[in-house]
């Protein structure tokens, strides 16, 4: 036994040493390629480590979402590490799991089949490693984004690591944010889709990690205590006030009303009807106190244009912008919609990326030729936007892509997702899981909202739907509750023999 202890001190010397000087030579000949084969190596121990739990490296690296290496995110490594390792302990027979075919199951291979008949008819190769514009790659991030939520629905895992998982969303949440900035900062990269980093033309600027971290902070709050509740407690009222300010501070009208919706929604589960009164009337006093104060010193010009959408003493130039660029989103919406140029196949949809005609069209404008003979009439900006298919509107960049079967195909999946997240919260109501369903389910039942009315892509809201489809089949799958039960109308039972031979008149939800 001693012998065998020492060999394995002396293997343990010998390694680290051979490592130790591998890393110094390394390190002065290509630093680099080092540190990248540095943390693939501690990345891959790491998965080892976790072995059945990789889907939890996948969550955290999912809510970080950030873009790494040409286009290649965390969202992407995240997603392919947790299908690969996942696949191999399948294959070793070490993974519990429990498939069941039912109606979301139904609602996702039909969104799945869009996709599949939109590449079909404009096939784009299998290129997966070039542009996201550009062949096929699109298409397989959404096809890992669909694997990935399936296989998550199938999985029995212990009820504590849900709430793992909600833990390490909630840093992701902060961290990915943080990372992106810092990036963008050293000019590294830029951040990841779903806020501009543009300025608008009233000189009021837009800070982006702003916009990440205000809904972060939104729905943490919301899932742990009543965000009406937690304007009066010293806990959370600073946390409530700082999601406030930074959405303001964001310069994003999208941002206000995204953390708008995350709040109502937690309201609306934590207090009811009559606490979404009594909020409605404490935003419309802050609203008015913040006006009040605009006057004696006015606020910064983001802010402004934030909360312009809202009655207040804002500048007229602030005000003006934010005008102009909603005039100037719905000249190409209605350029889309009711021409056939940008868009052929208003029934089906064109496709993800670009079409070979798009591709020339942008060549031609990136070698600066002009395209008077278009005739559209929109500016060489809108021009741009509508052919790389920024609409700034969910449903109308969804027709160009999968058109208008699939916008519907789409919307329903949202809501049915959303209606199953609901239960998931009355089923986890009075629970020590009810922060956790609504951690999940919020940003699902905010999504077909969020998605028609505020901004959202095609893309994006199916990776969201299909990650939710897969959360939301997890708990209901594995917290030791009760199944979910709609609540009956009790009906009148006039003796208690009727009352034993009918049963009980209603289950609780």
């Amino acid at each position: 036994m001693v012998e065998s202890r020492s060999i394995q001190s002396i293997l343990i010397v010998v390694v680290v040493t051979v490592v130790a000087a591998w890393l110094g030579v390394a390190v002065v000949t290509n630093q680099s390629e080092t540190l990248l084969k540095v943390a693939a190596a501690v990345g891959f121990i790491i998965c080892v480590f976790l072995g059945r739990r990789i889907w939890l490296l996948m969550v955290f690296l999912v809510a970080m979402n950030v873009p790494l290496i040409r286009g290649v995110g965390t969202v992407d490594i995240g997603q392919a590490v947790f299908l690969g390792f996942t696949g191999v302990i399948f294959l070793m027979r070490r993974l519990p799991f429990q498939f069941k075919f039912g109606e979301l199951e139904i609602w996702m291979m039909l969104v799945a089949f869009m996709v599949i008949q939109v590449y079909l008819r404009h096939p784009v190769g299998l290129n997966i490693f070039g542009s996201g514009a550009v062949g096929g790659r699109p298409y397989f991030a959404l096809g890992t984004a669909w694997l990935t939520g399936i296989v998550m629905s199938a999985l029995i895992v212990p009820p504590s690591e849900l709430k793992w998982a909600m833990r390490l969303t909630i840093v992701g949440l902060i961290v990915g944010p943080v990372f992106t900035t810092l990036r963008m900062r050293l000019g590294l990269g830029a951040g990841p889709a779903g806020i501009d980093a543009s300025t608008g033309g009233s000189g009021a600027g837009r800070v982006a990690i702003f916009g990440y971290l205000a809904p972060a902070i939104a729905r943490v709050v919301g899932s742990f205590v009543s965000p009406l509740r937690a304007c009066v407690q010293p806990v959370w009222a600073p946390l409530v006030f700082l999601s406030l300010a930074f959405a303001a501070a964001s310069g994003y009208r999208n941002v206000v009303a995204s953390v708008g919706i995350y709040y109502l929604i937690a309201i609306a589960y934590r207090g009811g009807f009559m606490s979404l009164m009594v909020a409605g009337l404490s935003a419309t006093c802050g609203l008015g106190a913040l006006a009040l104060f605009n006057l004696a010193v006015p606020l910064p010009a983001n802010w402004q244009r934030a909360l312009s959408p809202f009655p207040g003493t804002w500048e007229e130039r602030h005000v003006q912008s934010a005008d102009l660029s909603t005039e100037w989103r719905i000249e190409m919406w209605k350029e889309a919609l009711f021409t056939d140029f940008w868009i052929q196949n208003k029934l089906f949809g064109d496709g993800l990326g670009f079409s070979s005609r798009e591709l020339t069209m942008m060549q031609a404008m990136d070698s600066g030729q002009a395209f008077e003979s278009l005739g559209s009439g929109l500016s060489a900006q809108q021009e741009t936007m509508m052919i790389t298919g920024g609409y700034h509107s969910g449903p109308v960049q969804t027709i160009r892509t999968v058109g208008y079967v699939g916008l519907i195909v789409l919307m329903l999946a949202m809501i049915r997702v959303a209606v199953h997240g609901h239960r998931e919260v009355l089923r986890c109501r009075g629970t020590e899981w009810y922060p956790l369903a609504l951690f999940m389910v919020i940003p699902s039942v905010a999504l077909p909202f969020v998605f028609t009315f505020v901004f959202g892509e095609f893309k994006t809201a199916a990776s969201h739907v299909f990650f939710s489809y897969g959360m939301i089949s997890l708990m209901k799958r594995n917290l030791p509750l009760p199944a979910y039960a709609k609540r009956v109308r009790a009906s009148y039972i006039p003796n208690r023999g009727a009352q034993a031979s009918h049963g009980p008149a209603a289950l609780p939800g």
